[in-house]
């Protein structure tokens, strides 16, 4: 699936916002113009995401050289997935010549602070103190998290339509036992993307060639696809759209008595033993707490889970019961004749009544003495 289709863009700078601009694209002879206000002639941000289109109609575009976006200036393109997906790829084609630099950043959760997802440039020492590993099939690195830097896309041609693809776990050796790395599953998770172009690709004219050359050089994008599935931790087959829900975005259909919106959670009689990630040979599906029917929710407890080897403790016991289980009474409850908890003072005085057997019809049978009652018939009265 592709999470970002569809999805709004946040862009620090579009081309024709504040009138219309004039740009001249690499090998044409005519320049063109931009501006927000004619749809015909307009390039916004979501134009990235409107669709998978290979031959580039919509496009995103920044304004060019002469209007200042020139390195240092940065321009940022932020897409918030609205929820966490396992990334696969993310490929992007361009509609102007591809960058010399830029970057690829990525949030784990909401919320969360930006990462470094990968970098391309065609001097990444210089511009992001990173090694160049273009063209290694496997790459040694004491961090399997560590966002790599490659020069091979850096060429400016093609002038249109040059393509750029990302792998979250190509080179990296830990990714043949994606299972158990939790670093790596982490890795692959993000749930808002941020492309951070840093430094355009020229023809070296820029600092002679007057305004013509500077109209030559600007970003612009055409489409922007990632390749992910929802993250659900390995514990549903598919994301869906509940009805009737304002936000846009899919959450997970959970299995294996799991909840939350990424199956990252037992659900709430489901503690009997940590929650854990399924994987390809095991479910790890959630334990039902044993609470004796007298409880809808518990928690995991290490303590009870090494002691015991059963680690879920019951929540708001009904019916006079208590313990882990909900499986004695409550202080100053006892077990009735029906198995139920009962007051223990209710308890000694049906006892009570019982043993001597008196009724509130009796009670003309009973005669003061010093300390109490006593039945007529004991003194013959």
């Amino acid at each position: 699936m592709n999470p970002a289709l569809g999805k709004p863009v946040e862009a620090t700078n579009i081309c024709g916002q504040t009138g219309p601009t004039e740009y001249c694209p690499l090998g044409q002879r005519t320049c063109k113009v931009c501006d927000s206000t004619d749809p015909g002639n307009s390039h916004p941000a979501n134009f990235i995401t409107d669709s998978n289109d290979f031959y580039g109609r919509t496009w995103w575009q920044s304004d060019t050289m002469l209007e200042g976006i020139r390195y240092p200036v940065v321009v940022n393109l932020t897409i918030d997935l609205k929820k966490s997906y396992e990334i696969t790829y993310m490929t992007l084609r361009f509609k102007s010549p591809r960058p010399d630099s830029f970057a690829i950043y990525k949030k784990t959760a909401p919320g969360s602070d930006w990462t470094p997802y990968q970098f391309f440039s065609t001097s990444c020492q210089t511009t992001y103190g990173k090694q160049d590993v273009s063209g290694r099939w496997l790459i040694q690195t004491s961090e399997q998290n560590e966002a790599f830097c490659k020069s091979e896309y850096g060429d400016i041609f093609p002038f249109s339509n040059g393509r750029i693809p990302f792998s979250t776990l190509e080179g990296r050796p830990g990714a043949n036992d994606f299972d158990n790395s939790p670093v790596l599953q982490e890795w692959v998770t993000a749930s808002e993307i941020r492309i951070s172009l840093t430094r355009m690709n020229t023809l070296g004219d820029e600092d002679f060639g007057g305004d013509r050359a500077l109209k030559s050089y600007y970003y612009a994008i055409s489409d922007f696809e990632i390749g992910a599935r929802c993250k659900c931790n390995g514990h549903a087959n598919e994301c869906y759209l509940p009805e009737n829900q304002v936000a846009d975005h899919e959450v997970c259909r959970c299995q294996h008595n799991t909840g939350g919106v990424n199956c990252e959670t037992c659900l709430p009689l489901y503690n009997d033993r940590p929650w854990a990630r399924a994987t390809e040979f095991n479910a790890n599906e959630c334990q039902r707490c044993e609470c004796n029917g007298k409880a809808d929710r518990c928690y995991f407890d290490e303590n009870l889970y090494q002691t015991t080897g059963r680690g879920g403790r019951c929540v708001d016991c009904r019916d006079n019961t208590d313990g882990p289980q909900c499986e004695r009474c409550k202080d100053n409850f006892v077990r009735g004749p029906n198995g139920e908890c009962e007051s223990a003072m209710s308890k000694r005085i049906q006892v009570l009544t019982r043993f001597f057997n008196i009724r509130q019809s009796d009670s003309s049978d009973l005669i003061p003495y010093k300390g109490g009652y006593t039945h007529k018939e004991r003194y013959n009265v």
